[in-house]
């Protein structure tokens, strides 16, 4: 029942009681005639509040879905309207911000820089969470002093400037108390909000370590190669001009300084060749081509290629050959090459009278390769650094032995585009052990240039 039908019924029940009252003379006409009018009216409004008090509770509750409400759109048409823009209006708004609020805290929750929002007196109002990897602190930290939690005088000295000063700040910080000593980059500026008052202190923090360890190792590279190029050209510059001056008159003193001429010639081949290899890799240039290889075939290839040096320095060279059955799929030149440089360094830094064991294997869906050996050892705290470009733990020896420098960094180059892995323990005295994992299947992304 639609309201206007509720009143249209009240208003002819009152009437007709009027009329009834007003035309029977009989007083107990007259009140039967008012009762019925008084039943209807109630009966009527009966009805009509079983049929929409639910809706009336649910108006109240929501406001949004009385679309449905017909009797609220008979006569309440203006303020249903009012009320259902304004909720509307209300949601939407709270919509958004949810949004925003969202999209804002996902943007600055995955930031690799630390964020830290201050007031003016340097109490942090907001941080996000790259912070506490920087400072290593758990909890709430809202309400703390930025400073006191730096506690370090370079960080509190910006903190103070970009606050007091209220202008923005750069510096470059670096924690030499750890170990490896970190270096950070701290940009501060002051930021204002709605009022005039409202003035608030952001600060980034950016970790620079990895940039500042990349520029040193290019500038150590640059040193390094510039002097490993001009040693020997000196050499050949030298004994050349030696020859010139009359010493190519006698034959054994010519031999002599031609056959040094030579060594150190093959010495700069040695160099620029690796150097070439090196920019390919490190380049993408490489092209990786996969073929299926036989363990025991190249384990056995490499023994024949060093069996004679390792005759001529006195030591015992055993290559354990695996059974033939073992394969997998690798570019089988840069995997020699691989092979090569570490039996090579193994055969360079083991004296006379040492040994040096070469084999492989199959672990799980890998291949295990191991290169031991007897020599001088390599010390723990340069174990990691050996596979740095040009880097020597005896740069003396090494030369004498003809080495470039760049053997390991190929290795590991290499390694990493193959998807496989080098480790190595070594004891000074005592021997190192090399041990090479590579995939048995060529891996998905491979058999293009890279």
């Amino acid at each position: 029942m639609g309201l206007r039908l509720f009143f249209l019924l009240c208003v002819l029940a009152a009437f007709f009681a009027g009329w009834a009252v007003g035309t029977i003379p009989s007083p107990k006409s007259a009140f039967w005639a008012g009762f019925l009018a008084i039943t209807l009216i109630l009966l009527s409004g009966l009805v009509a509040y079983r049929k929409t008090g639910g809706q009336i509770r649910a108006f109240l509750s929501r406001p949004e879905m009385t679309h449905f409400l017909s009797w609220a759109t008979d006569l309440l048409d203006p303020l249903y309207e009012g009320t259902v823009r304004l909720y509307r209006e209300r949601e939407e708004s709270s919509r958004k911000l949810k949004e925003a609020s969202s999209r804002f805290d996902a943007v600055l929750n995955h930031m690799e820089e630390g964020v830290v929002v201050t007031d003016l007196k340097g109490k942090i109002l907001l941080v996000n969470r790259a912070f506490f990897r920087f400072f290593k602190v758990e909890g709430d930290v809202r309400g703390e002093s930025f400073g006191l939690l730096a506690r370090k005088t370079g960080i509190n000295d910006l903190i103070e400037e970009v606050l007091q000063h209220r202008r923005s700040v750069q510096k470059e910080v670096v924690f030499s108390e750890v170990t490896p000593s970190r270096t950070w980059s701290l940009v501060g500026t002051t930021a204002r909000g709605l009022g005039e008052t409202d003035v608030f202190g952001v600060f980034l923090l950016f970790d620079l370590t990895d940039i500042r360890h990349l520029e040193r190792v290019r500038k150590d590279f640059v040193a390094n190669v510039s002097h490993e190029i001009r040693t020997p050209l000196t050499s050949i510059r030298g004994f050349a001009e030696a020859l010139h001056d009359g010493g190519i008159g006698d034959p054994e003193t010519a031999r002599a300084f031609s056959g040094i001429i030579l060594a150190h010639a093959e010495r700069l081949g040695n160099i620029v060749s690796d150097l070439l290899h090196l920019s390919e890799l490190e380049t993408g240039k490489a092209v990786m081509r996969y073929s299926e290889v036989r363990v025991s075939s190249q384990i056995a290839h490499i023994r024949d290629v060093y069996a004679d040096q390792a005759a001529k320095k006195g030591i015992r060279f055993t290559a354990l050959i695996p059974d033939e059955t073992i394969t997998y799929e690798t570019d089988e030149g840069k995997m020699d090459l691989v092979l090569g440089n570490l039996v090579d360094n193994a055969l360079k830094y083991t004296p006379a009278g040492g040994e040096v064991s070469f084999s492989g294997w199959k672990e799980d869906d890998s291949i295990v390769f191991e290169v031991r050996d007897t020599g001088v050892g390599i010390p723990r705290t340069e174990a990691d650094r050996i596979f740095e470009r040009f880097y020597r733990v005896d740069r003396a020896r090494s030369r004498e032995m003809g080495g470039t420098g760049l053997g390991l960094s190929i290795v590991r180059h290499i390694l990493e585009i193959l998807q496989g892995t080098v480790r190595v323990t070594s004891t000074p005295g005592q021997g190192s052990t090399f041990l090479v994992r590579v995939p048995s299947r060529e891996p998905v992304s491979s058999g293009l240039p890279i």
